[in-house]
């Protein structure tokens, strides 16, 4: 090879190796983003099918208010109708009535009046099947779209499987699920046992037995559906899961306490969607205001509004320190999280832990009294207590100094018996004079020292709580006792009488057949 060829090889060598640099180090394009890839396949198909079930649910839902749980009750008073017939049934089955003789056989295609009786209930308890699959259904959407929107929050790397309340709120469908499948299944034995004995003759033996199995398993059906008491829930609305949660646990010690009592009694699925929309409120937030603040300061104001204490003009105002107006509107005016929602969460909070929001209007009456000196304290607790009761203590501290205290809860009647707190209290510097309402309670409420503490009663009855707030010396600075009365409501009470009745008539009519067929059956 010449020089000349090399020298051109080399050179041709040399140019392919510097085309190669400047290509590196041009800026590369960047790798596909898989999950990008993979959401952009799945999340149409889960939106729309999501969609498609929300649609669904929100008819079903119209028919369960409308004739099955609420409105005409049907799944409620059918059985107990059928009941009756089979009991007008029975006592006309050796014979019929002289009105029935005549033309009016003839319009029941010649059928005695207890056959007739008995197709007529066998009828009513297929259109109580169908009702209970229109829950079943309605059931099963609401459990799809609960599970859909579950891995729509999973999939934005929240760990919502563990967060709180998820377990809780997933046993609730659940057992909803596992009661209804129990009432389905005894009911469509009651129905195929009532079918088989019109399909013999009257005559029949084992017609007796069969049609009181019937009766047994359709009284036992509805005592299941009576004694269980299923919750209502839906994902129609916002706040549709509501109603059916309870919340597990929550703080004992209150650092905002608007914010901790509510979210207590929030479902996972709205909380997670509430959070993620205050936050993106985050930039238009104003200097040295945070999200945390924005959130507790928004319900306190909003419960001041509703409750008539402020007019809408001093609402608007109040938020207007935290963020602007155009962001005020948006959170109030949003489709699904705005001004309704938060009433609703609001109005289930004072259902569920009214002692919280009377005390918060003693306080409030407290600071517009002219003196105001020490450490004011206050205890409430419900006065009729079913289920549980939630007790809640105030501490204000008036002084110039830190306080350091001890809050101890006593009572013989609840579990625990005795629980005791150490606080330590910040005076309350702060000039009040001068400053609207909202600000004084907005400060009180961040210096305050408040304790949840929830009690199990032990016995039905009178039951008292003993509340003492120490110094750190031991020495009593002030004391309350309250009273409760323990019991369960009257409608729990009506609805477990009932089903026990009931369930009491399913041993009777099954055994009240089947004892005489056996001793038949071994020629006894």
């Amino acid at each position: 090879m010449s020089v000349k060829e090399e020298n051109s090889a080399v050179t041709d060598l040399e140019s392919d190796i510097d085309s190669m640099v400047s290509v590196l180090r041009s800026e590369a394009p960047p790798a596909p983003d898989i999950k990008e890839i993979t959401k952009s396949e799945e999340n149409p198909s889960e939106s729309d099918q999501k969609s498609t079930l929300k649609g669904r649910e929100a008819i079903l839902a119209g028919i369960d208010d409308l004739l099955i749980s609420r409105g005409a009750r049907l799944i409620l008073f059918l059985p107990i109708v059928v009941v009756v017939l089979f009991g007008l049934a029975q006592s006309y089955r050796s014979s019929d009535p002289d009105w029935w003789q005549g033309g009016v056989r003839e319009l029941f295609l010649d059928l005695s009046f207890s056959k007739s009786v008995y197709l007529f209930s066998l009828a009513l308890m297929v259109a109580d099947l169908l009702l209970l699959f229109v829950l079943h259904y309605l059931l099963w959407v609401t459990k799809r779209i609960f599970q859909i929107e579950t891995n729509e929050i999973v999939s934005t790397g929240i760990t919502f499987r563990s967060a709180h309340g998820y377990s809780e709120m997933k046993a609730v469908i659940d057992g909803a699920s596992n009661q209804l499948n129990l009432t389905t299944t005894l009911m469509t034995l009651s129905t195929i046992m009532l079918g088989l004995a019109l399909l013999f003759p009257s005559e029949t033996d084992g017609i007796p037995v069969l049609i009181a199995l019937s009766t047994g398993a359709l009284l036992s059906g509805h005592s299941v559906y009576m004694v269980s008491n299923r919750p209502r829930f839906n994902t129609v609305e916002p706040w549709g899961l509501l109603e059916a949660f309870s919340p597990p646990m929550h703080p004992a010690l209150l650092n905002r306490p608007f914010t901790d009592v509510i979210r207590a009694h929030v479902d996972p699925v709205l909380a997670v969607r509430f959070s993620k929309y205050v936050s993106s409120f985050n930039s238009d937030l104003k200097k040295g205001v945070n999200i945390s603040d924005l959130q507790e300061y928004l319900l306190l104001i909003l419960d001041m509004y509703r409750s008539g204490l402020i007019e809408e003009d001093e609402f608007h105002l109040a938020l207007s320190e935290l963020v602007d107006s155009r962001t005020i509107d948006q959170i109030i005016n949003h489709e699904e999280l705005g001004e309704e929602t938060l009433d609703r969460l609001l109005m289930h909070a004072r259902e569920r832990c009214a002692p919280f929001f009377r005390l918060n209007d003693r306080m409030r009456m407290h600071l517009g009294s002219p003196s105001n000196g020490g450490i004011w304290f206050d205890v409430d607790m419900e006065n009729l207590t079913l289920g549980q009761a939630n007790l809640f203590a105030y501490v204000l501290n008036h002084t110039n100094d830190v306080q350091d205290l001890i809050l101890r809860v006593q009572t013989p009647d609840f579990r625990p018996n005795e629980c005791v707190y150490k606080l330590r209290s910040e005076p309350q510097k702060e000039p009040q004079k001068g400053k609207p309402e909202y600000h004084r309670i907005s400060s009180s409420m961040s210096k305050s020292r408040i304790v949840w503490q929830t009690l199990i009663p032990s016995s039905m009855g009178d039951a008292t709580v003993t509340v003492r707030l120490e110094d750190s010396s031991g020495n009593l600075i002030s004391g309350k006792v309250l009273t409760s009365q323990v019991r369960s409501d009257l409608f729990t009470r009506l609805r477990m009488t009932t089903g026990a009745v009931f369930m009491f008539g399913a041993a009777l009519a099954v055994i009240s057949p089947i004892l005489p067929f056996a001793a038949r059956l071994f020629g006894l």
